[in-house]
This record gives C-alpha cells, sequence and structure tokens, in this order.
C-alpha cells in the first residue's frame, strides 16, 4: 500500500507541474505577489521609520545634553571672571581714592604751615 501512495503523489505532481497557466492564475499570481510585496514594503518602511526616529530621539538627547553643559560651563565662567572684574574695578577706585585722601592732605599740611607762618 505504502509504495502505492508514493508514486502516486509524485504523479499527481509531475501532472499539475505540466499544466498550463492562463491568464486568470498568471492575473491571480501577480496579485498575490503585489500583495506580498506591498506588505512587506510597508512592513520595511515601518521599521526604517522607527529606526529613524529612535536615532533621531538619541541624537536630541545628545545635543540637550551638550547644550546643557554648554550652559553650565558658560555660567560658571561668569562666576569666575565677573567677581574679578569687581575686585579689579574697586581695587582701582580704591586708588583713585587714595591718591584723592593723599593730595587733600598734601593741601590741609599746606595750609596749616601757611596758618602758621601767616596768622
Amino acid at each position: 500500500m505504502r509504495n502505492f501512495i508514493l508514486p502516486l503523489i509524485l504523479l499527481s505532481i509531475l501532472l499539475s507541474a505540466h499544466a498550463e497557466l492562463d491568464q486568470n492564475d498568471l492575473d491571480k499570481i501577480r496579485l498575490i505577489v503585489k500583495d506580498e510585496v506591498d506588505e512587506a514594503t510597508k512592513n520595511s518602511e515601518t521599521r526604517m521609520r522607527e529606526h529613524v526616529n529612535t536615532k533621531f530621539e538619541s541624537v536630541d538627547k545628545r545635543l540637550t545634553h551638550q547644550a546643557n553643559i554648554t550652559y553650565a560651563l558658560i555660567a560658571l565662567i561668569a562666576v569666575a571672571i565677573i567677581p574679578q572684574y569687581i575686585f579689579l574695578w574697586r581695587s582701582r577706585t580704591d586708588e583713585a581714592l587714595k591718591r584723592q585722601v593723599e593730595t587733600l592732605t598734601q593741601e590741609i599740611e599746606m595750609l596749616k604751615n601757611q596758618r602758621i607762618q601767616n596768622p
């Protein structure tokens, strides 16, 4: 029995392989292939979009992180430099005031000497 079924199956496969395809069969095959290709294309586009969106999100996170680091460094530089300029400005004004005090002290001494000499 077994010996009879196997040749029968092979014979049916061979007979169907020799059958001719008509236009309806070719149209059905084209439609099936087109549907499969369209579905594969859609799946591929979906995966590509997801991948690109993931990459864009990653790049956006990196740029945001870099911008935050840049702002922090700018703030740190400002905190380090501004007090130095304030101290520099104060020291210059202090020196100018010291010169004025010395000049006024000299004038007072000169006026005292004149008053002592010419009462």
